[in-house]
């Protein structure tokens, strides 16, 4: 396919992003805040010369939470330009925070969030104090089981209702999330959760991450992480996670990727 995109009907572009969340109100745009769709809608009018321009994301994003590849759609009627200076326009306009790392045409009926099969996050905990990774990680003070951790982690593998890891205005909608699986990864300075599932709950993950870290410091045992799942459990909603250690990683649009992904994820896991 050219890189020049001719002018005719409206275009739609795939997108990939990487952002630090820090200063953002989360992805979805709203009128009183800085978010991260707010901004790339801004910089996409101006480019393309196009006041009904669309952006969506494969999902939100809360305030505070960064991202590797990140991926979104855009659709547009406006001005065409080819793909590099594409690249480069949104670069040159989106604040230092945000990066695109490429965009391609797409399929018309794309959609960043209807066609996503799986979704991605790292959660990191740093296991020592640092000048450089605030903004990053959750420096938790106390030493962690990482083996009692990752035993936990298998109790939220599969079909569960996670209506105690919800907020309260989405318990109106079903609160039932498919999880493949939370992998952990240890090193001398970090441990690291992937949590992979097929669409997430706000918050959700970061408080699977507090609920871990209690496991890891001996406080909450099977039973109660169990119980967790089970009922509508307040004790997730109290040990959410701060949003720095949190990144989106990867949406999956392809079965054959997403497999091999699972298993290279499971691979190298400790648990």
């Amino acid at each position: 396919m050219s890189d020049q995109i001719q002018p005719g009907a409206r275009r739609r572009y795939r997108l990939i992003l990487e952002y630090d969340g820090t200063g953002f109100s989360g992805w979805q745009k709203q009128n009183d805040a800085r978010t991260l769709q707010g901004a790339l809608l801004s910089a996409a009018a101006e480019i393309f010369n196009d006041r009904h321009v669309d952006v969506q994301g494969h999902g939100r994003t809360d305030a505070g939470v960064h991202a590797v590849a990140y991926t979104a759609h855009l659709e547009t009627g406006g001005d065409s330009l080819p793909l590099p200076s594409l690249v480069e326009r949104f670069n040159e306009l989106l604040p230092a925070s945000i990066a695109v790392l490429g965009i391609a045409p797409c399929h018309p009926r794309f959609h960043a969030r209807h066609s996503c099969i799986g979704r991605s996050y790292i959660y990191q905990i740093a296991k020592r104090k640092s000048a450089f990774h605030k903004k990053y990680v959750w420096w938790v003070k106390e030493p962690l089981d990482t083996r009692a951790m990752a035993e936990a982690s298998r109790l939220f593998a599969g079909m569960h209702d996670f209506a105690a890891f919800a907020e309260k205005q989405e318990l109106k909608k079903s609160t039932k999330v498919f999880l493949n699986g939370i992998f952990l990864y240890e090193d001398e300075e970090m441990l690291r959760l992937r949590v992979v599932g097929s669409h997430f709950l706000w918050r959700m993950v970061r408080r699977l991450a507090g609920v871990l870290v209690e496991v890891g410091k001996g406080n909450l045992g099977r039973e109660e992480v169990a119980d967790c799942l089970s009922g509508a459990s307040e004790v997730p909603g109290r040990l959410t996670a701060p949003a720095s250690g949190l990144f989106f990683e990867q949406a999956f649009y392809d079965e054959a990727e997403f497999a091999d992904f699972l298993a290279r994820a499971a691979a190298d896991a400790l648990n």
